[in-house]
């Protein structure tokens, strides 16, 4: 791992119903190979997880969240 494969997927997760559904899927993700923290915001429906990109990738991370449970595609912010 080097600073330079760290990377950071902004990504939006579908039909979480509620802020304690969003734990199973933070803990499912710091759980996978290369995620080094993962955090969630229910009320935006967002989910930011910092991985080493030489381990993982933003698609290996959005197949985390399927399995467990939600849709997750990737957010960019406006003006990005």
């Amino acid at each position: 791992m080097t600073a330079n494969s760290i990377r950071r997927a902004r990504l939006t997760i579908v039909g979480v119903p509620c802020a304690s559904c969003v734990i199973p899927v933070r803990k499912a993700l710091l759980k996978a190979k290369g995620v080094k923290q993962a955090g969630a915001n229910y009320v935006l429906d967002l989910i930011l997880v910092d991985y080493d990109s030489a381990l993982t990738s933003e698609a290996e991370i959005i197949s985390v969240i399927k399995k467990a449970g939600y849709k997750a595609i990737p957010s960019r912010r406006v003006g990005t």
